[in-house]
């Protein structure tokens, strides 16, 4: 019998949901459903899976308990308070949602039940940030005092047509910048206090509505200093750019490997070959389902969600005020 019977709502990113889902052992794809009419048909022929005619379909459901969300950021409240509200978890792409008040309803939806949802931010399980994990709580770079990270989107066609131009206030952190937010969180373990950000659009000037680039400067609670970029429009393959600096070591990540240097004055360096990118899109749904069976642990992933999409609002409302912002936590 299998554990988990899951439904899918958005069949872009959600095909590779799709994919992982029918991998995993006590999985088993109830139905699915994409507003693209067509698209939906041909994924339903090509997997055998049965389509549903709207997404209510699958929150009415009794047998589903499971509900993975790749649908436009737009419509994820609405289909991630749906599920909760029918007690189903939830699987949904990133960003979770869009906006303080989303968050505070989905947290109030949340009391008095026994729900997980997490949002798919991949870079936790990339190997080489796992081992840069451990690296980092055995102290081996000493006292981290700086980090630098740029998401390099690349993908400015992305941004000047398709659905995101079509958003008049589409952010780029929420949409890019979030995952190197995420991840920093979740190497460090420590709280993000404050942030200062500001953005252009020179790239796409008068293309697009919202700023294709965001640089915003981050304090930590032990006084360390972060500096992460949100760069749509840049002449550059998408990559996470990482350089940690300690007392003691630097890191600093590139495609095929990373590089540790352990002089000062001096380009000497340990390159180590290991793996960067996560297997797929849907390399976190094991981690998440493996932490639904755990009260506290299905707590601590929504707390982790919240607490990262914290920061990203705060920098929204840097950029909007001009003014350095305090992070105001939201958590269940």
């Amino acid at each position: 019998m299998n554990k988990y019977k899951v439904g899918i709502i958005g069949l872009g990113v959600g095909e590779k949901h799709l994919k992982k889902f029918k991998q995993i052992k006590g999985c088993e794809i109830i139905s699915i459903y994409d507003k693209n009419i067509k698209k939906l048909k041909v994924i339903s022929k090509k997997y055998k899976i049965r389509y549903c005619k709207n997404e209510n379909e699958i929150f009415k459901d009794n047998q589903i308990n499971l509900v993975s969300i790749a649908s436009y950021d737009g419509d994820h409240y609405s289909h991630a308070s749906k599920a909760i509200l029918n007690n189903k978890n939830v699987f949904i792409e990133k960003p979770a949602f869009t906006s303080i008040k989303e968050c505070l309803k989905i947290k109030k939806i949340l009391k008095n039940r026994d729900i997980g949802i997490f949002s798919n931010l991949v870079l936790r399980t990339s190997d080489r940030f796992i081992s840069l994990k451990k690296r980092i709580k055995k102290n081996f770079f000493g006292k981290i005092y700086f980090i630098e990270a740029d998401y390099n989107y690349g993908r400015l066609e992305k941004i000047i047509s398709g659905w995101r131009s079509k958003i008049k206030n589409y952010s780029v952190t929420l949409g890019g910048g979030i995952h190197l937010i995420d991840l920093i969180l979740f190497l460090l373990g420590k709280k993000i206090v404050k942030v200062r950000a500001v953005g252009n659009k020179i790239v796409t000037g008068k293309k697009s509505t919202f700023n294709d680039f965001v640089s915003a400067e981050l304090i930590l609670e032990n006084n360390a200093i972060l500096k992460i970029n949100s760069n749509f429009g840049c002449v550059y393959p998408h990559f996470h750019k990482l350089n940690i600096y300690g007392t003691k070591k630097t890191f600093e990540n590139h495609f095929n490997y990373e590089k540790i240097f352990k002089k000062r004055n001096k380009n000497i360096f340990q390159k180590i070959r290991s793996k960067y990118l996560p297997k797929d899109k849907g390399a976190l749904i094991p981690y998440f389902l493996k932490n639904l069976s755990n009260r506290k642990q299905k707590r601590k992933l929504i707390n982790d969600m919240f607490r990262t999409l914290s920061v990203c609002f705060a920098i929204e409302k840097s950029l909007k005020n001009n003014s350095s912002v305090k992070v105001k936590y939201i958590k269940v």
